[in-house]
């Protein structure tokens, strides 16, 4: 009976969703895997996106007591960014010969947080963009200098001037290879500031082993909830992520590595790491108010496969499912975590499957 309900409904609407909506029942469903990461973005994650919401990129200008002068950042606000609530800060640091404009105008890294949050698959948090070389009068290396500068008075400035969460659940480091070892060196020596780190092909920077974990790694394997590494199987520097790798897998530090097949010391490598990462901190809590809720689950006021938001799981529901799967909308009234059934990040064939199991009470 319902499924006569449903089809006339389709009938009345939309004769080609009919038509199509046969095909799904005359053939097998083609049950996809959830997505794992890391893996390989699909085309277009790092492009401009029309049709969605986008965020703003401003510079920041904060007084360094590590340089004894005003030092320049860039920082990214999401899309409805609001003092009414609290954001995660995630921290990107540059490559040697770059400053904060090199991830902006390279990277893309706006875009990618723009296209994952309307995808749903992230909740929206702050990035910002410093200068990594924190040079001045008297400093010998200021490329180690900027542990002072972004301990002492980037990351105050960011939690006085805009509206964050300020524990180490809500902080992230990631960086690209002199970036990379700057967030190696800095996020495994300062874990009560942070517990999401991401080292995409690491420089020769990076501290020795016993120096990121004087412990043995004890406290990493207490504390971090996210630690990626990534590097290109081609790229010159492999040697320094693969070291850390390998004292982790000894030491039975959990993290994750990545190597990017054919993949040099370059962009295609670095933004797909980005891509990955952020995904995997936020999977891990790095968004969640308390850690029990991942980026695409939905909140304790959304019903999950009410997609219209009218209250009740029934046909029409299901109706705008086999829409969003043929692709004639791309989001729901009470938004695409209400339609992840399966609560794997991915809304496909067998999220339709498991509400049609619903409505239809099968």
């Amino acid at each position: 009976m319902k499924q006569k309900k449903f089809m006339n409904l389709l009938g009345k609407k939309l004769i080609s969703a009919a038509l199509a909506l046969a095909l799904v029942f005359a053939l097998p469903i083609r049950v996809q895997a959830a997505e794992a990461l890391p893996t390989t973005p699909p085309a277009g994650y790092d492009s401009y996106q029309y049709g969605i919401q986008h965020g703003q990129v401003n510079y920041i200008t904060y007084y360094s007591t590590a340089t004894n002068s005003q030092r320049r950042a860039r920082i990214y606000l999401p899309p409805g960014y609001t003092t009414s609530k609290k954001y995660s800060v995630m921290y990107l640091l540059h490559g040697i010969g770059g400053n904060e404009d090199e991830w902006y105008n390279n990277g893309a890294p706006h875009l990618i947080l723009d296209n994952l949050i309307a995808a749903g698959k992230i909740e929206p948090f702050i990035l910002v963009l410093p200068n990594g070389n924190a040079s001045g009068y008297g400093v010998a290396d200021g490329w180690e200098n900027f542990t002072r500068d972004l301990t002492e008075s980037l990351i105050p400035y960011i939690e006085n001037n805009y509206s964050v969460k300020t524990d180490s659940k809500h902080r992230a480091i990631a960086g690209l290879s002199m970036g990379g070892g700057q967030t190696l060196n800095i996020g495994l020596t300062h874990l009560d500031l942070f517990q999401y780190v991401g080292a995409f092909s690491s420089a020769p920077n990076t501290y020795p082993n016993n120096r990121l974990f004087p412990d043995n790694g004890a406290a990493a394997r207490n504390k971090l909830k996210t630690f990626f590494i990534s590097c290109g199987t081609n790229d010159y520097l492999l040697g320094i992520s693969e070291g850390v790798h390998n004292f982790c897998v000894s030491q039975g530090i959990p993290h994750t590595y990545w190597l990017v097949q054919g993949g040099g010391h370059d962009w295609n490598v670095w933004k797909q790491s980005f891509w990955n990462f952020v995904q995997m901190a936020c999977a891990a809590g790095f968004t969640d108010n308390d850690g029990s809720t991942g980026p695409n689950q939905p909140g304790p006021d959304v019903l999950l496969g009410d997609l219209n938001g009218d209250g009740r799981v029934d046909d029409n529901d299901l109706y705008m499912m086999m829409m969003y799967l043929f692709g004639w909308i791309n989001d729901f009234p009470n938004g695409l975590k209400a339609a992840d059934m399966n609560q794997d990040n991915v809304i496909n064939d067998l999220d339709f499957i498991i509400l049609r199991q619903i409505v239809w009470g099968w």
